[in-house]
Order: structure tokens, then sequence, then C-alpha cells
């Protein structure tokens, strides 16, 4: 016969055919051979493992046509658990021979001595002849008898229906687990059949372990060496009660699991019933067109079987595991053992199944962390190790090789009492000094400095951060973040130098000289320090005339010189682009202020040659000492004497180029507190901490026209501070376009809400940084106008003489978009600037307003008289509307009106309103004036 052999490349249900015939045989001797030979794989496994007395490879002989029942079987049949396993018949190819007697009810067909075969208990005639399988084992032509160990009763295979193997006695030898479970899962073997079944074989009774009866009818198979196969057939009312399966079915749903045997004999595949319900839990198809899902592990462990224990890569004696993917995600574990005869030959495959998909889940979602933390710790620029409980190194991170200078194999097992440059105490059993036990209070902590040994023996100073935990296996575990703060330090000592060193002359910068002097005048000889600053004359020019190069070079010739001929205890710098300054530890010793500012003067005086070009050089100098710092709450510091020794040097310059001067606190005081002011003038602006006060402008018979809005700030340590005074220091730091911008938009919102008596009162505003020149002029003011709601006809802007000289096209078109808008403008303190009659014509004003220097004397003094007539007459020859300013008598106000004069403002009338009085002045319909009232010439101001 053909040897069985799995075609691998088979699907698993095709894996577990036999081969039915030789190759090339055919016509009708292949179809003798076909019915002759047992196809099933139940007959080819037993040729494959032949039992004593055969090989596989023998042949054995043919058993006739009558030997195969049903045809041949292409896979393994599936046997459902419960009811079907305990009320079928014998499996095909294992029913007992015809012709064989066995005890019965007397009925004709039945008994002993019957010679009609008994029908099995699906209504089959089994076959006269010995069992396929046990045929199998014997050499051709050979008595089965004497080939089979008789000794050996696991070897007579029991079909899966209740059955058992009884000697001649009547003693039973061998039982199947389905005789089992009728009999209650108690093991009959060694019991007397006479004392296990009661009755005659047509209408028996099984005695059960719980002594209760089991309706069942017999069947008995004689067997070689005087032995008889005994089947059972249960009637319906003998099925085992539920409960006798529920513990183990509960057990199943409980581990989500199941089992499922292979006889190996008769090529049947039985799942228990949790096995079925787990499938039917996870959406699997057991058994699909390809054959059982089980299929695979059975074929994997019969080729295993077939290559022998020799040649066999697994422990198939101990049993294979493998894990089943079907579709939906789950994931089924599965471990097959062989279950063998005393003799070793394998009689059944027997498998649990169990889902583990929850546990794959959570180890790959662990594996995948890990992972995570592998590659983090990998990429982190610091050292990490991790130390197990004998403080020995387990990992390590690239960084922290590298620090080290090691490989991680060479690092891993290596104390890291071994690692520590200093001597340890031998204390603790090997852990050095710095490890704390994870019991500690603070099991995290911080060590700024622990010198560690590299491979080569050197040291390097890190910082480590540590901490300790306890495993999951109760032993101590170490995290060790380490950090080289020997490179934090060269790191720091670098940016210190880029901080305080000028880069292109090598000299300490601004900060460099500051901490220098600060650290002397902290010191016992603080009224000896001196601060010089240098600031050489026109330097630009340099730059222009030469380039950017040569004015380098120029300023490194500079550092040079006075680097080498300083007067001793003197340390130069380079503050800015052509400013040094020196600071002096002893000035006594450099011969006094005054000789040492004359000494740095001379070194930065004179001619030097630059790219093959001469340029002569000059320097204004300035000195300071602690005496000439003003008195403050502090000693002074560094920056103290550095800034009044460069207010020395713009006092140098005002007397000419070349000369020096030394800081006194009567020079120095005034510029810092302009400073000061400038700085918290800057705040104010920022925090609206200034007002706005008004001054009407009103008609010949006291109608207010309009009000000039006049700027105010209340210090809140100086008090109030003139416009003479804080105005000058808007100017000189560059904070009048925010000051004007501020007015602006703080007198059109107060505007907006002015009652009105008959007419619209407009605000005038003076402006000095935002201009018409200024691109954004219009889009400023318009911007302001109608954010606050303020009508154009209400706004004035007052603009001074000198502010409108030589406009750009741009500007004037500016201003007469404004005035198309509605806006009106106005020229103050015209007759004092430089612009011509010609130029005023071509300004789109409205409004001249006489200066009050005309005005004051404009009732005595001819000159003033003729002035303001001039002025008066020209605007109204231009068709411009005049306002008198600084009116403060009645005189004044008499001859200005006689002049034409349209409009007055004065103390005459008024003086500066707050905004809730001029409020009650607008109410009033307006103010008195001198053709209202019969107020005498050159009588006092009014009452506001």
């Amino acid at each position: 016969m053909a040897e069985w052999e799995p075609r691998t490349g088979d699907r698993p249900g095709g894996a577990l055919r036999g081969v039915a015939g030789e190759p090339g045989a055919g016509g009708a001797e292949d179809g003798r051979r076909d019915a002759d030979r047992p196809a099933e794989l139940a007959g080819d496994l037993a040729r494959a493992f032949a039992g004593p007395g055969g090989t596989p490879a023998s042949r054995p002989p043919s058993p006739g046509p009558r030997a195969v029942e049903a045809g041949a079987m292409a896979g393994p049949r599936v046997v459902q658990p419960a009811a079907d396993a305990l009320g079928g018949g014998p499996a095909l190819g294992a029913g007992p021979p015809s012709g064989t007697g066995a005890p019965g009810d007397g009925s004709p067909g039945s008994g002993p001595g019957s010679g009609e075969p008994m029908p099995d208990g699906a209504g089959r005639v089994p076959s006269p002849h010995p069992p396929v399988a046990a045929q199998a084992f014997g050499q051709e032509g050979a008595d089965p008898a004497e080939q089979l160990d008789l000794t050996d009763h696991s070897a007579v295979q029991l079909p899966p229906s209740p059955a058992l193997l009884c000697d001649g006695s009547g003693i039973v030898l061998h039982t199947n687990a389905a005789l089992r479970r009728l009999a209650g899962s108690a093991d009959p073997t060694g019991m007397k059949l006479r004392q296990l079944l009661v009755g005659p074989d047509s209408d028996a009774r099984l005695v059960r372990a719980d002594r209760r009866l089991a309706r069942v009818k017999v069947v008995r198979w004689p067997q070689a060496g005087d032995r008889t196969v005994v089947l059972l057939t249960a009637f319906p009312d003998a099925a085992p009660a539920a409960s006798d399966e529920a513990p183990a079915l509960d057990l199943e749903r409980a581990t989500r699991s199941g089992t499922w045997t292979f006889d190996l004999q008769a090529g049947t595949l039985t799942r228990s019933e949790g096995l079925v319900e787990l499938y039917r839990t996870l959406g699997v198809r057991p058994d699909g067109p390809d054959g059982p899902i089980e299929g695979e592990q059975v074929e994997r462990v019969c080729r295993m079987l077939r290559r022998g224990p020799d040649d066999s890569p697994s422990p198939v004696r101990g049993g294979h595991s493998s894990e089943i993917r079907p579709e939906g995600g789950s994931v089924l574990s599965c471990r097959t053992r062989v279950d063998r005869t005393p003799g070793g030959a394998p009689l059944r495959l027997i498998g649990t199944v169990q889902d583990v998909s929850d546990r794959r889940r959570a180890e790959s979602r662990a594996q995948r962390s890990g992972q995570r933390f592998a590659d983090l710790v990998a990429t982190i620029t610091t050292g990490v190790a991790m130390l197990d409980g004998r403080g020995r190194i387990v990992d390590a991170n690239p960084a922290l090789c590298q620090l080290l200078d090691a490989d991680l194999e060479i690092l891993r097992g290596v104390p890291a009492r071994s690692l520590s440059a200093e001597k340890q105490s031998g204390e603790r059993s090997g852990l050095p000094d710095w490890l704390r036990d994870p019991s500690h209070p603070e099991p995290t902590y911080r060590i700024e400095q622990l010198p560690l040994l590299r491979a080569d023996g050197t040291r390097v100073d890190c910082e480590v951060v540590v901490n300790a935990a306890p495993s999951d296996d109760g032993r101590p575990f170490w995290l060790l973040v380490v950090t080289d703060v020997g490179e934090r330090r060269r790191a720091a000592d670098v940016l210190r130098e880029a901080n305080t060193v000028d880069p292109l002359t090598r000299l300490p910068n601004r900060a460099g000289l500051l901490e220098i002097a600060d650290r002397l005048l902290a010191g016992p000889d603080a009224e000896r320090v001196a601060v010089v600053s240098g600031d050489v004359d026109d330097f630009a020019r340099v730059n222009t005339g030469l380039g950017h190069e040569a004015g380098d070079a120029l300023l490194v010739e500079l550092a040079a010189r006075l680097q080498r001929e300083l007067p001793p205890l003197c340390t130069a710098g380079r503050l800015s682009a052509d400013e040094f300054a020196v600071v002096c530890a002893d000035v006594g010793d450099a011969g006094g202020p005054q000789a040492l500012a004359a000494t740095v003067a001379e070194l930065m005086r004179g001619t030097v040659t630059v790219a093959g070009r001469p340029a002569t050089l000059t320097a204004s100098v300035g000195v300071a000492t602690r005496d000439g710092v003003p008195a403050g709450p502090r000693p002074p510091r560094g920056d103290d004497l550095l800034r009044s020794a460069e207010v020395a040097v713009q006092q140098a310059k005002q007397r000419g180029r070349g000369t020096v001067a030394v800081a006194d606190r009567g020079t120095v005081g005034p510029v810092q507190r302009q400073l000061e002011l400038e700085a918290e003038l800057r705040a104010a602006i920022e925090t609206d901490a200034l007002r706005l006060e008004y001054q009407p402008v009103v008609g010949p018979d006291g109608t207010v026209l309009s009000a000039e809005a006049l700027l105010r700030w209340s210090h809140p340590v100086h008090g109030e501070v003139s416009p003479g005074e804080f105005l000058p220091v808007a100017q000189r730091g560059g904070l009048q376009r925010d000051l004007d911008l501020w007015v602006l938009r703080t007198a059109a919102a107060e505007a907006a809400t002015w009652p009105r008596h008959g007419q619209r009162i407009a605000v005038a505003v003076n402006l000095a940084g935002l201009l018409p020149a200024d691109p954004a002029f219009l889009d400023e003011v318009a911007a302001v106008v109608d954010a606050t709601g303020l009508g154009w006809d209400q706004l004035v802007l007052e603009l001074v003489e000198t502010s409108l000289v030589a406009l750009p096209r741009p500007a004037l078109d500016a201003m007469s978009e404004l005035v198309r808008r509605g806006v009106r403008f106005a020229v103050d303190d015209f007759g004092t600037g430089y612009s011509s009659l010609a130029r005023l014509k071509e300004l789109p004003a409205q409004t001249v307003k006489v200066d009050r220097a005309f005005v004051t004397g404009v009732g005595t003094d001819p000159a003033d008289f003729a002035l303001a007539r001039a002025v008066v007459e020209v605007a109204r020859a231009m068709g411009r509307t005049t306002v008198a300013e600084g009116v403060e008598t009645a005189e004044q106000f008499h001859v200005l009106r006689g002049l034409g004069v349209n409009a007055f403002q004065g103390w005459l009338f008024a003086r500066s309103l707050r905004p809730d009085d001029l409020h009650r002045v607008l109410r009033g319909g307006g103010l008195p004036t001198p053709a209202t009232t019969a107020t005498p010439a050159g009588g006092t101001p009014g009452d506001w």
C-alpha cells in the first residue's frame, strides 16, 4: 500500500486526507484496490503508526469489499458534543463484525448464537470482518491475534459512543469517555460486567455511580484473546443529567476555553460544548470550505509524529502550542498533547483552545509602550541608566555610553559603586553611599555634583537625579539621569565670555567693565575708583570715507594703544561703536581725575594709518569718581560712575573737539533728572497717568467758540510737573508723537460729550510730533475721529509756524482732505517763525493765532501795535480769521477788538479749566468779556 504523506500544499482540511491508491494504477484493478483499501484517515494513521509486528510501509491483506461501509473519508469527521456523542452508534469502520453472538433478550437476530448481524445505534449493520484499524497493525497473511499485543487493552479502539472492553471472565479492562460520562464520571475499570449491567441486552440497565439506573441497549462484539467489546446505546430517558457536565462547562466559560479531541484511528474530531460556545461567541466559523479550524494544528502535530522523536525538533510528547487567528481580530491559543497507549503508540490528539485576545492586546500595548519608552530614552541627550537590586547596571541609553566612553555590553553588569570616582564606604554591601533605599521618605532626589569614572580612567563631574522604587519582585530598582555638569560649566564660561567681552577688540564690553567697577566699588578703596569715558569725535566720517573695515581696523588700533599704554591698575573696555571706557582702581596713582582723563584723551588722539591712508583723530573725554555722582539711597555703583562720565563727555563736546571734563554733581544731577523724567513720562503715557485741561476761546460777546486742550502731569512723587519741564524732555526722548496721539484721542473723546449751547463747541489740539508730513497723518486723525464719534467740524488742529515750512505735496494733500471733511487748521505763534506771507497763502489753514509776544504790549508799545495790526490785516486779506492769545487785560481786549481780531483767549476770560468746570461754563452760555461787563481798563482777569 502507499505510505501516508500529508500534502502540505493543501488547506488544513485537505491536509488531513490520506493517499487512496498507488501512482500509475488504473482500470478494474484500481477499482478493486480502492474498494479493498481503507480510504479513511483512520486506516492511514493506523498503518503509519503500526504497533508490534507491523511497519509503516507494510501492506495489510485486503479485507474484502465489506470492510469499508460508506466509502472513503476525505477528511476528519467532526462529532458534536453532548447528546450526539452519547446517543450515536459506532464510528464508521469501528463497528463489530457480523455473525458474533452476544447475550440478548432472545428475540430473533439478537442474542447469543444469532446468525444475523446486530444493527448498531445508527441502524447500520456492522461488518463481519475484524476492524480495519485492527487489521492494519498485522503483517500481510498473518493471524491478527498473533500480531496484536493482547496485554495492551487500550490498543483496542473503542467507538465514540459508550463502549467498554472486558475479558472472558467479565472483568472490565478498558472504557471510553462516553461510557464514563454515561456512568456518572466514574471509571468502572476492574469491575465485573454483571455489577455494571443488569437485565437483557435489548433492554438493560446501567448502574451509575450515583446508584441510579440508566436504560441502555447492549451489543457485544467478540475480540481476539477472549475479549469482548460491549457497546451501549442509551435510551432517551437514560441521558445523563445536565448537571453532570455543568461544572466543566462553567469552568470553560469562566476561562473562555474549550477542548477538542482528534481520534487518530477513526479520524474524527470532537469539540466540547464549551469550545462550540466559545466559537459562537467570537463569531468564528469552525468548519469552513477548507476543513475545520483545528486542521492546521492537527496536521502539524501529525507531521511531527510521522518524523518520529529523533527527527522532531519539537517535544511532541510534552505538547505542542500554536495560535489561531481567525477573522475578526480574535487570538486563540491552542495547546495540543498526544494521548498514547501504554506501549507508546499515539491514540488521539487532545487540544485545549483558549481565547487570549485580551492578553495579546495587553501584551502588544505593553510592548509598544515599552518600545516607545526605549525610543524616548534613546533620544534623550542626557545619560539614563537602570540599576537592579544589587546596584548593577542593567540598561543604559546611548548618551550615557558616550558620557562614560563605554559600549552598552561593557556597562551591563558594572556595579554603580565602581563608577564612583570617590571612595565609598563598605557599609551597604556593595551599594554606593549615594543610592538611597526605596523606603526613604524622599526616594527621588538630586545630587548636584557626583564625580564618575570613565572607561579610560578619567573623571567627569556629573549631576545625577536618582529615583528609587521597588520592582515587581519587591527588590530595589534605581533609575538614574546623569548630566555632564563639566560641559555645562564650560558652556557657561563661553556664554559669560560672550556676554562680557567685545568680539572685535577682545576688550571687556559694557557688562564686563561694569562687573570690574562694581567689584572695586565694593572693596575698601572705593573712594579711589574712577571711570573714564572717551568718545571719538566725528567717527562716522571714517566709516563713510574709508569703509567699515577700515573703521574696525582703527578701533582695534585704539584698543591696542589703551591696553599697552594706560597707567597701572587701569582696565580698558569698549562700550559701543566708537566709545571706550577705562576703570581705574587708584585714580590717585594716575595723578588724579583730570590727569587720568587727559592721558586717555592723548592715547585716543593722533594720526592713525588705516588701509594705507592717514586718519587724524581726536576724542572727547569725561571722568567721574564717587564725588561726581548725585547722592542717592544706595552707595554708587559702576553704572552710576559710567553714566556720570558720559554726561561729562557731552559737556566736553560742547566745549570743543578733543577736550576733557570732570563730572560734578551740579551738572550730572539735572541730566540724570531729565533721564529719569523721560522714563517716567513714557510710563505715564502707557498707563494714562496724564490729564487734560481746557482754555476757552471766546468771541467778543463771551460766546465760547472752542477750547484748547492743554496737557497736565501730576507726578506721584514730585507733584505737578510743568509743561515747560516735561515737554523738552519729550522732545529729546522722541516722545512727542506719542504725546500728540494721546492728547488727540483723549480730547476728541471728551469733546464728544460736551453740552451744546446753540452750536457744537470745537476742541483745539496742538500738534508737535504728529505732523502733516508724517505718512500716517491722515489715517491717524481719521481713526481717532471715527473711534470717538466727534464731529469733523468740532476738531481744530493747531500747528506751529515752523512746522509748516516747506511742506511736501503729500502733506498739503492730507491737510486739504481733512479740510474737505470739516477739520480746521490754525497756525499757532504766527509771526515768530520763518514762514513767508506767500507760504501762508498756500496753506489750507482757516485761522491765524496772534502770538502773545505781540499781544502783551499792544496797548502800550507802538511796535507791538503795528505788528499785531499787520498780522490781522494780512489774515483778513487772505480770508483767515484771527485769534489773539494771552489776552490778560481789558485794554488789550479793546485794542485787539478795534484791530478786527475775531476771537480771544487768555486769563482775562478764564484760566485752563478741568473738564467738569468747562461743562458748567458751556451750560451757562459763555463767559463775561469787557464788551459785556463794566470791567475797568487794566482790570484783573475773570474768576475762572
